[in-house]
Formats: structure tokens, sequence, C-alpha cells
């Protein structure tokens, strides 16, 4: 591998690695902004590890089911 190809290759993981960051980062401030009665199925805290832990499966389950009608 020729050392044009290695910085190619360390640009495009360094580009993911911000994409993935500003989308948890994005999604964490909308919980954040979120109230506990918006939220569904879970709590803040568990929505917050959802989103941080499972990328990137966990933003888009927070952002397809986590907001709803009122919980009682």
């Amino acid at each position: 591998m020729s050392n044009n190809q290695g910085l190619v290759i360390l640009a495009t993981v360094a580009v993911l690695l911000a994409l993935v960051a500003w989308f948890d980062v994005r999604c964490l401030a909308d919980l954040s902004r979120t109230g506990d009665r918006e939220l569904r199925y879970f709590d803040r805290n568990t929505w917050a590890l959802i989103i941080v832990l499972s990328f990137p499966i966990g933003p888009m389950l927070y952002l397809l089911y986590a907001k709803g009608p009122r919980r009682p």
C-alpha cells in the first residue's frame, strides 16, 4: 500500500468517525431538550445509553420510537 492510499484511508476513517460523533451529539442534544413526559418506552438515561452504545441502530431507534404521545 502506498503512502497516498494510507492517507486516503485515514481521512475516510476520520470523516466517518466525525459523522458518527455528530449524529450521536445531535440525538443526545435533542434528547436533552425533550421533556420526560414526551418520551415513550424508556426513560432519558436508557435512551442516552441506546444512542451512544449501539450506533447506528440506536440513534435511528431514538428518532423513530422515542417521542410520541405522553406516558401516563
